[in-house]
């Protein structure tokens, strides 16, 4: 089965944004412990305004089908400077399997290079999520100091610096 990633725009997109988003909330507080909006209270923000959040030139929202339903998501937002931030990466687990998760990657580095940032950065939890650190190594991503605000143990700092193409070359 192929999947289908598209920039959060219609709103059928944004429909399937906010049902991945309530699932990936649902899966970090079942299988990591983990009640995001009391980890990083700024989320709340985030994720009231969903599209608004990620409208470039401050981000993008990729979310994903697999046949005719939805997927998976990722999403990338500006940190500060033309550092972005990998945010929001999500496989349903029925969708698992297939190289999902390798192609939100790809989508999420190629909105970034996109946005113009120079790195993206991310934070994942190595003991809780083994799956997504093994991917994310895979791509290329190094651990680095840790940023921001996010108030969880065990929480691993990933980053990539991304090349920006030639100017005149797009």
């Amino acid at each position: 089965m192929t999947a289908t990633l598209t920039h959060a725009q219609a709103d059928r997109d944004s429909r399937d944004a906010r049902s991945l988003l309530r699932e990936y909330l649902d899966w970090i507080g079942t299988h990591v412990g983990l009640d995001l909006t009391a980890a990083q209270p700024a989320a709340v923000a985030e994720f009231d305004d969903l599209p608004g959040f990620y409208r470039p030139p401050a981000g993008a929202l990729v979310p994903a089908r697999l046949g005719s339903r939805p997927a998976g998501m990722v999403a990338v937002h500006r940190l500060a400077g033309r550092t972005g931030e990998l945010k929001r990466m999500y496989v349903n687990p029925r969708a698992r399997g297939h190289g999902l998760g390798r192609d939100l990657i790809a989508a999420a580095v190629a909105a970034a290079t996109d946005l113009g940032f120079t790195a993206l950065w991310l934070q994942t939890k190595p003991d809780a999520m083994p799956g997504a650190e093994y991917l994310y190594r895979s791509y290329g991503l190094t651990e680095i100091a840790p940023y921001g605000g996010l108030h969880a143990e065990g929480v691993t700092t990933l980053a990539l610096p991304l090349s920006q193409p030639e100017k005149g070359s797009r």
